[in-house]
C-alpha cells in the first residue's frame, strides 16, 4: 500500500477558455509563474537537431576467441566534415547529440567512469569539434544512459543494483521485441541490446561519479537518453521505493547534473524535467494510434513552445517517412527538424545491435534513384530545414495560444506574437478563412509584425 497522501487539485476556467487551448494556456502560465518554464529570447533561426552515432560494438575474434570490438561509425573528423557541409547548405544553430562517444560505444558501460572511445579520435579533437559547433551558434551534447545498463557492461552488479519486481524478486531486465513471442526481453542475437534497469537507490551513486568527471571534458552539455522518460519503482521486500519517491530521487540527479554547468538535453522529457532542460528531443508528435482516438492534439508542444527548444524523433528513422507530411507536421507542431546520421555507410551496422538504424548514411556513395533523381539524406536534410525554418523562425520566442481545426478541415495555429499558420494536410484544396489553400500546403499570415 502507498503510505502517502494523495492530493487532487482542480482549476476552473472561464467560459470560452475551457477547450484544450485554454487548458494549455492556463497550465503554461502557471509553470512560468512558478519558475518551471522560462520564456526564450528571440532567435533568428530554429535549431537543427542531429544525432551522430560514434562507436558501435561489433563481433571480432582473436585466435578463434570471440569478443566485442568497437567500430567507429562517425569519427570526430567525419563529424567536422558533416558540420561544414550542413553549414554550407544553410543549416544554422546545429544541436549535435553525439552517441557512443565514451565507455565502449553506444551500448556503453555504466557511467561511473568516462573513457573516450579512442577509435573516434582524441580528446583534443572532440573539444575542437565542440568549439566549431559553438562558434556557429550551436551546441555539442554527449549522450549518456544512466538507467538502462547494457548486459555487457563490465562495471555493474545487476543482481544487487537492479530494480526488482515484488514477490518473486526478479530483476527488471528488458531487450528487443521478439517477433515470435512479442515479449520485450530478447537479444535477437546481440547481447548488448539486453539491459537491466538500475534501482533509484543506486542511481545516485553513478550520477555522483559521472558529475565529478564530466567537467574535465569541454563539451556543451549532457544528453540524457533515459533519465527524463523512464521512472521505475523498486519493490525489494525490505527497501521498497515507490514511483513518487523515485521521481524525487531522479529530480535530485537532474539538480546535480545541472550544477555541473553543462546544458542538459532530455529525451522524452516528462514534465518534472522541464525546469532543468535546455533542449527536448524525441517528444511525441502523434497519439497512440488506438482506433478510439479521433484526433491528435499537440498539447505538449502548446505548453513548452517559446520556453524550451524541442523536436520529435529522427525523421530518417521513420519507417513511413514522407517528406511533405513530415514538413507539415513539424510546422503544425512547432518542431525543429531532427535527423540521425553516420559518417560511414549504415550497412556497416547490419550485423550489430544497431541494425535497426538502416538509413543513417549522411551522404550516399552510390546513386540511389528515386523519381529519377539521386537521393541522399544530406540534400534532403538541408531542404527540410530550409522550408521549416522559413516558417518557424517567425515564432522562436512565441507561445502557441490556440490550435484549432476549422470546418474545412484546415488546421489553424495562432501564436502570441500575432502570427497565424494555416496547414492543409488533406488531399484536396480547402478554405482557410477567406483563401483557398492547396492540398498538402500551408500559409503564414501576420509574420513580420
Amino acid at each position: 500500500m502507498y503510505n502517502t497522501d494523495i492530493i487532487v487539485r482542480y482549476s476552473f476556467l472561464e467560459k470560452g477558455k475551457s477547450d484544450y487551448s485554454g487548458m494549455a494556456n492556463y497550465y503554461r502560465e502557471k509553470l512560468i509563474a512558478n519558475g518551471t518554464l522560462k520564456p526564450l529570447a528571440k532567435a533568428s533561426d530554429i535549431p537543427f537537431y542531429m544525432d551522430l552515432i560514434g562507436g558501435v560494438k561489433v563481433d571480432a575474434n582473436v585466435l578463434g576467441v570471440s569478443y566485442l570490438d568497437v567500430h567507429p561509425m562517425t569519427t570526430y573528423k567525419e563529424a567536422e566534415e558533416i558540420i561544414d557541409d550542413l553549414a554550407a547548405g544553410g543549416v544554422n544553430r546545429l544541436v549535435l547529440n553525439y552517441q557512443g562517444w565514451f565507455n565502449e560505444g553506444y551500448y556503453h558501460d555504466a557511467a561511473s567512469k568516462i573513457k573516450l572511445v579512442k577509435e573516434l579520435g582524441s580528446k583534443k579533437e572532440l573539444e575542437k569539434l565542440t568549439d566549431k559547433v559553438e562558434a556557429a551558434g550551436g551546441k555539442l551534447y554527449g549522450d549518456v544512459a544512466f538507467q538502462k545498463i547494457s548486459f555487457v557492461a563490465d562495471n555493474y552488479n545487476y543482481t544487487r543494483e537492479s530494480a526488482r519486481y515484488y514477490g518473486a524478486g526478479y530483476t527488471l531486465s528488458f531487450g528487443q521485441v521478439s517477433p515470435v513471442t512479442l515479449r520485450q526481453t530478447h537479444s535477437l542475437g546481440y547481447s548488448e541490446t539486453i539491459y537491466d534497469v538500475i534501482s533509484p537507490k543506486f542511481l545516485v551513486r553513478y550520477v555522483d561519479k559521472f558529475a565529478k568527471k564530466i567537467g574535465k571534458y569541454d563539451i556543451s552539455g549532457i544528453s540524457l537518453r533515459d533519465l527524463g522518460d523512464l521512472l521505475t519503482s523498486d519493490k525489494k521486500r525490505t527497501e521498497i521505493i515507490l514511483r513518487e519517491e523515485a521521481k524525487e530521487i531522479v529530480k535530485g540527479q537532474f539538480e546535480k547534473l545541472k550544477n555541473t554547468g553543462k546544458d542538459l538535453m532530455v529525451s522524452g522529457g516528462n514534465a518534472y524535467t522541464w525546469g532543468y532542460s535546455n533542449d527536448l528531443i524525441n517528444i511525441p508528435v502523434y497519439g497512440n494510434r488506438y482506433l478510439i482516438i479521433d484526433e491528435d492534439v499537440p498539447f505538449y508542444q502548446m505548453l513548452v513552445h517559446g520556453c524550451i527548444d524541442y523536436t520529435g524523433k529522427a525523421i530518417n528513422l521513420d519507417d513511413s517517412f514522407d517528406q511533405k507530411d513530415s514538413v507539415l507536421t513539424m510546422i503544425e507542431y512547432g518542431c525543429a527538424p531532427h535527423f540521425t546520421f553516420t559518417g560511414k555507410q549504415s550497412s556497416d551496422m547490419k550485423y550489430t545491435g544497431l541494425n535497426s538504424f538502416y538509413s543513417t548514411t549522411y551522404k550516399n556513395q552510390t546513386d540511389v534513384k528515386e523519381n529519377n533523381t539521386v537521393f541522399s539524406w544530406d540534400t534532403l536534410a538541408k531542404s527540410v530545414y530550409s522550408e521549416v525554418n522559413g516558417v518557424l523562425r517567425n515564432v522562436t520566442d512565441a507561445t502557441i495560444t490556440k490550435h484549432e481545426t476549422l470546418d474545412s478541415g484546415v488546421v489553424k495555429v495562432t501564436y502570441s506574437n500575432g502570427v497565424m499558420i494555416y496547414i492543409n494536410k488533406q488531399a484536396v484544396a480547402a478554405d482557410a478563412e477567406g483563401s483557398q489553400l492547396a492540398a498538402k500546403s500551408y500559409e503564414v499570415r501576420g509574420a513580420g509584425r
